[in-house]
């Protein structure tokens, strides 16, 4: 088994297997050799052997479970504790006010990693109580108890609605998708068409500045929002007086994002290129 962890110290030896599980039942044979000869020895992991020591290993990974915990998260609230290791075999079941809960999409329980849990979507008052987490190893049930009524649930109910709003927040504020570039360099009499995509819930309202003042539409510029979904910025025919600093600002009442770029207008019969001003320098995307 060149896979796994071998050790020969104090005369014995010995085998470590990591994440041991069911496809580990089997025949186990050692052998040792030298010049005077070798030997050999057998040890049979299966059937009732192999139960018993499943059964020790969930024993021991039950008493290795932390106390309960109180997490509130954007969706509900969150009961969890970590064991060492986590085997399938390991029967968890949960109670609320000693009534086996039964899962729903609302009320569910799961595995990460070592951390066992029972997740509570959308909280209310009927959720207060004590919980008990049960842990079974084929022997002997191993519990763990968290009481969530009066402030602890009152606390967790709280921090539930803060990261909740947060999480609203967040999803539908107004923000520019993409689009735009950094920096466009234009030949002098061309014309210019960006467009670019817009997200927010409700619907964004949308400006555009030039050099930090707010850019008004003309017969040359043409300024678009389309099912406030799109952008769009037009210059007919762009002249030297179009170079500079623009910005896009989307707002609604979740937050503000502003995105940034540069036009730089050249005279290709002259061979000169109109400078970039040095505005202000910052992030292509700035949100409020």
């Amino acid at each position: 088994m060149v896979d796994e962890k071998h050790d020969f110290k104090d005369g014995v030896c010995t085998l470590l297997i990591t994440e041991f599980s069911k496809k580990d039942a089997g025949i186990y044979e050692v052998i040792l050799k030298d010049e005077r000869g070798k030997d050999n020895s057998k040890l049979k992991l299966m059937e009732a052997a192999f139960t018993d020591l499943i059964t020790e290993l969930c024993r021991k990974i039950a008493l290795s479970a932390t106390d309960l915990k109180i997490q509130s998260t954007a969706e509900g609230i969150r009961l969890y504790s970590f064991v060492n290791y986590y085997l399938e075999d390991l029967r968890v079941s949960w109670s609320h006010n000693e009534v086996k809960i039964k899962y729903t999409e609302r009320v569910k329980t799961g595995v990460t990693g070592n951390q066992i849990w029972l997740q509570i979507n959308e909280p209310t008052p009927n959720d207060k109580g004590k919980y008990i987490l049960e842990l079974f190893d084929g022997k002997t049930t191993h519990t763990k108890m968290v009481d969530l009524s009066g402030k602890a649930f009152d606390d967790a109910f709280a921090d539930f609605q803060r990261l909740k709003t947060a999480a609203v927040a967040d999803k539908n504020r107004a923000r520019v998708l993409g689009g735009l570039p950094d920096v466009v360099t234009i030949q002098e009499g061309k014309a210019l068409n960006l467009t670019c995509s817009i997200w927010g819930n409700p619907v964004p309202e949308i400006s555009w500045l030039k050099n930090e003042k707010l850019l008004k539409a003309d017969d040359n510029v043409i300024l678009k929002y389309e099912s406030g979904k799109q952008a769009c910025f037009t210059i007919a025919a762009v002249s030297t007086i179009d170079s500079g600093r623009y910005s896009l600002v989307v707002k609604n009442q979740y937050g503000t994002e502003t995105s940034d770029f540069t036009i730089s207008v050249f005279i290709p019969e002259e061979g000169v290129e109109i400078p970039q001003l040095d505005y202000s320098k910052g992030d292509k995307k700035k949100k409020a």
